[in-house]
């Protein structure tokens, strides 16, 4: 990913007057609880406030609103609506706009049969409340193998139940009455980082390459495994990416592929326990002792109440631990098969570790 040059700081590492601004700009239904991870990493480095959007029907409203929070340039980051109304402050005030950074967004106004759709929506808030809206919107706002995911869901839906169906409908009302953002993009001046989640349903990939390619030099970054609420998805993916965009010191050398890690240990973080999701649960539901019987009675029918595929199917039947490994089993979780069919630990640390059982005695736990 290309960087444009570094910020200049006002004084190391400062977050008092002088300090470089930044104004984040949450989405439809959002607030500042989406950027907690970007805030907290960019506190070294910066004043950063998120702007309350809750009140305004426009998004020129939105954007006088967050022009008026700061004053002096800005590093302006703005997440789907509040993107949009990040546009909107480069196209009022492009002189204040220092730094342009556009998140799971469009730049498009309303489309045909839209107004129907967010209506419903409306109508279902003012109906049945905000626990319903939460209900029937954000699934489609997340990975759709996360809908699941009570760690990740339960705060969303909490942040949208902090809302209103008041505060509902005038969003929607500026989402409505949208500008066409797309012929202010040719002139867009200032450094642009176009972001988006991989797998965001809502606003895909194919129209952010359309906005980064209309925006002169802008960098366009995808988000792995994460849908349209990329900040809160994946959290450490979005905030290395602005860091590393920015160019703050502690960050440039930082890989952005991956976080910290021990050397020479398969990573099981977000993209591999997405990956071997089934597989560990399966190996988890032998902590039961019912769930062992029916193992030991019946492998694969026991495997395929959890839907595991084919070759998870095979790994497993054939023990060859380190494909469940490579499927993206964590020894944690898989141990609970060798309970069943008695392995060495020592021989599952090898797999784990991608060794040959022999080289790993001798190399990690030095026998001879």
């Amino acid at each position: 990913m290309s960087s444009p040059a570094p910020i200049v700081w006002p004084s190391s590492r400062a977050t008092g007057a002088g300090a470089l601004q930044i104004v984040l700009l949450p989405g439809l239904l959002c607030d500042e609880s989406v950027f907690a991870h970007q805030v907290e990493a960019l506190r070294p480095y910066a004043n950063a406030v998120v702007a309350n959007l809750s009140e305004d029907d426009s998004i020129t409203g939105m954007a006088e609103r967050a022009l008026a929070l700061r004053d002096g340039p800005l590093v302006v980051i703005g997440h789907s609506m509040g993107a949009r109304a990040a546009l909107e402050m480069a196209r009022l005030a492009p002189q204040r706009v220092a730094r342009l950074v556009l998140m799971d967004t469009g730049a498009h106004p309303r489309r045909e049969g839209e107004e129907v759709k967010r209506q419903a929506l409306i109508d279902l808030a003012d109906r049945e409340g905000m626990a319903a809206l939460a209900e029937r919107w954000l699934p489609p706002m997340v990975h759709e193998d996360r809908v699941g995911d009570d760690a990740l869901m339960a705060p969303l839906r909490a942040m949208v139940m902090r809302a209103t169906p008041a505060q509902h409908a005038r969003q929607i009302r500026a989402l409505l009455n949208r500008p066409d953002a797309r012929p202010l993009l040719p002139a867009i001046e200032c450094p642009t980082l176009v972001m988006v989640g991989r797998q965001d349903r809502w606003s895909p990939l194919a129209q952010h390459e359309e906005i980064a390619a209309a925006i002169p030099d802008a960098t366009l970054v995808v988000i792995e495994d994460s849908g349209h609420m990329a900040p809160v998805e994946q959290p450490r993916a979005v905030t290395d990416a602005l860091l590393a965009w920015l160019g703050f010191p502690d960050a440039k050398d930082r890989p952005m592929d991956a976080p910290d890690r021990i050397p020479d240990i398969p990573l099981f973080d977000r993209q591999r326990q997405l990956k071997g999701y089934r597989l560990n649960k399966m190996a988890m539901g032998l902590a039961k002792p019912e769930n062992r019987d029916a193992f030991r009675a019946d492998e694969g029918a026991y495997l395929d109440r959890f839907g595991l595929t084919p070759e998870e199917k095979r790994a497993v039947m054939a023990r060859d631990w380190r494909e469940m490994v490579r499927l993206g089993g964590n020894v944690f979780f898989i141990l609970k098969i060798s309970a069943i069919d008695p392995a060495r630990m020592t021989e599952i640390g090898a797999h784990q570790a991608g060794m040959d059982h022999d080289a790993f005695l001798r190399e990690r736990l030095g026998k001879r």
